[in-house]
């Protein structure tokens, strides 16, 4: 037996109606989601209080302050300080991503979940303060191949 055509039209157009409804919804709770996410920071200091560094929603450094004792230190243990504060800020952008989603009870959303997954393997897990492996050194002449033609450019 077949139904009322009318009627199945009708309530195809009710269905999309809906998902449309449902879309807009979804998509202005992630812009106002991704407003926020863009407005947040982190700052993180050095155990030893020389080096201070805020970075944006985005990882990337908003202000770096070295205290006046940053001059009585090597510049290789300075730049190491600010490179490992530096991702200390980093690594905590993903839990305020997330608890902004949950904030705005969007935790479960399935795009948001992949926004904060993405997140979470972009930045760096919270390092250890340096030092205790010593700074870098520069690259030395057997960390190249011969055909290496960065090789003498140190």
């Amino acid at each position: 037996m077949v139904g009322d055509p009318d009627a199945e039209l009708a309530a195809v157009q009710a269905m999309v109606t809906d998902w449309e409804h449902s879309g807009r919804q979804q998509l202005a709770e992630v812009q106002e989601l991704t407003g926020r996410i863009a407005g947040l920071s982190a700052t993180e200091t050095s155990a030893d209080g020389v080096v201070t560094v805020t970075v944006g929603s985005n990882g990337l450094p908003t202000d770096i302050t070295l205290a006046d004792a940053a001059g009585q230190q090597s510049m290789s243990v300075v730049s190491a300080t600010i490179m490992a504060t530096l991702r200390r800020a980093q690594s905590r952008i993903p839990e305020l991503m997330a608890r902004t989603a949950e904030d705005l009870g969007l935790a479960g959303d399935g795009v948001v979940a992949h926004m904060l997954r993405t997140a979470a393997e972009s930045f760096p897990d919270e390092p250890d303060e340096p030092g205790v492996d010593g700074p870098r050194r520069p690259p030395g002449p057997d960390d190249y191949s011969d055909s290496d033609p960065l090789r003498d450019r140190w």
